[in-house]
């Protein structure tokens, strides 16, 4: 099992958006079956954090599973989902047809 996490920023002026996305899907409407079913699609389990810092907000994400970039990019171009990748490219500046920055891992406790 591989894991992944991605430091994505929240764009200037963009947090209300964001936080009214997160309330959406933690209110469990269909964005969240979407959401859900994607990830399994893909094969992998999410998890999301909010971050705030005085140099903005940044959203991290964990992907875990068998291959969490190949997930990503399936995520990000199922077809169910264009509102949502949509809206992550306004909220954080991302277009859904690239590739997530690869972080460098630099600690593992575990190793």
């Amino acid at each position: 099992m591989a894991f992944i996490a991605l430091s994505i920023p929240i764009l200037p002026g963009k947090k209300a958006k964001w936080r009214e996305m997160m309330d959406e899907i933690s209110a469990g409407g269909s964005i969240k079956a979407r959401l859900d079913a994607s990830r399994k699609a893909a094969g992998v389990h999410e998890r999301s954090f909010l971050q705030e810092g005085p140099e903005g907000d940044v959203v991290i994400v964990t992907l875990e599973g068998n291959d969490p970039l190949a997930a990503f990019g399936k995520m990000m171009a199922d077809p169910s989902l264009k509102d949502f990748a949509e809206w992550a490219a306004d909220v954080h500046g991302m277009s859904p047809d690239a590739s997530p920055p690869v972080p460098e891992l630099v600690y593992d406790s575990g190793a």
